[in-house]
């Protein structure tokens, strides 16, 4: 059996789903264990290789997280047809009308962009290109679309200068997000963005209702990730929970407790889609989903 056939295999199995998604719904339990206000969806990140490759596609990938009881999950951009142009209407909407059939809500969507190219005609593409996607975040029922800030700061260029065009850049996309309905989340995501002081000094510069954090646990490599963490939980408007952290310049195992216990101290509400990285993600996802879920039930 080769891998394609594998991971159709494994997707429908288990979960004895046939054509009906109705009737596969029905035979599904509940979603999260405890802290009832936070859901736990997928980061279709986790599964890049296959999907990359063509051993699977979004759908299927929708249909494994019905079949593990994830709450939601999240449908990276770079994964749909025709990327970085946006895909059909047609696609789109049979992607959601599946995701609703199957129970699972669509917790966020995002694009792959760069705010710090010095380069002022790239910036102004790649504004376009996140405000196409806005539109098709709209369209699929994403109520977030997570962006990034910028890969770094350019030779002979100050971080001053750098977040005056994020911040431009990030206007023009919030001002697209509010009239679509979507919110833009900037993504930590240790190249530009590296501290909670450097998120926080974003945030304050766009000063936006439409603008919040997707908090990247894995990628504050600080003295105490868990303090940055702590510092921009309260902006956060979706997270990433990972299987590490940055610890001193070392990868340690995440302390799922005290990530709850963070979401707890803010009162968070929303989704927290886990994202696994390396390994084979058949094996990794669902373990990680069962030690998320049991800290969130043990909180």
């Amino acid at each position: 059996m080769n891998r394609k056939n594998f991971v159709k295999t494994s997707v429908l199995a288990a979960g004895g789903f046939g054509f009906s998604g109705q009737a596969s719904f029905k035979q599904r339990g509940g979603g999260s264990v405890g802290n009832e206000h936070i859901k736990i969806s997928l980061n279709a990140y986790s599964f890049n290789r296959y999907l990359q490759e063509g051993d699977m596609d979004l759908e299927e990938l929708l249909m494994y997280c019905a079949k593990l009881n994830f709450d939601a999950f999240d449908p990276t951009g770079y994964y749909f047809p025709n990327y970085p142009g946006v895909p059909d209407d047609e696609y789109v909407y049979q992607l959601k009308r599946k995701a609703f059939v199957e129970g699972l809500e669509i917790s966020g969507t995002g694009v792959r962009n760069n705010f710090t190219d010095p380069d002022p005609a790239k910036r102004k593409d790649d504004v376009a290109h996140v405000k196409k996607w806005i539109r098709v975040a709209a369209k699929l029922g994403a109520p977030v679309i997570r962006v990034f800030a910028g890969r770094g700061i350019p030779e002979g260029y100050s971080r001053h200068e750098m977040n005056g065009w994020i911040a431009g850049a990030l206007k023009e996309c919030v001002a697209c997000g509010k009239a679509h309905g979507v919110m833009i989340g900037v993504q930590n995501h240790n190249d530009y963005l590296k501290t909670a002081d450097h998120v926080l000094e974003i945030l304050r510069l766009v000063d936006s209702d439409w603008l919040g954090i997707i908090l990247d646990v894995g990628s504050f490599s600080t003295e105490d990730p868990y303090e940055d963490i702590a510092r921009v939980a309260p902006h956060a408007v979706s997270w990433q929970i990972k299987e590490y952290l940055g610890f001193r310049d070392q990868r340690v195992r995440t302390d799922l407790n005290k990530i709850v216990a963070i979401l707890q101290e803010v009162n968070y509400r929303g989704y927290i889609p886990i994202e696994t990285l390396g390994g084979d993600p058949m094996e990794k996802v669902p373990r990680f989903l069962e030690e998320v879920r049991e800290a969130l039930a043990n909180g």
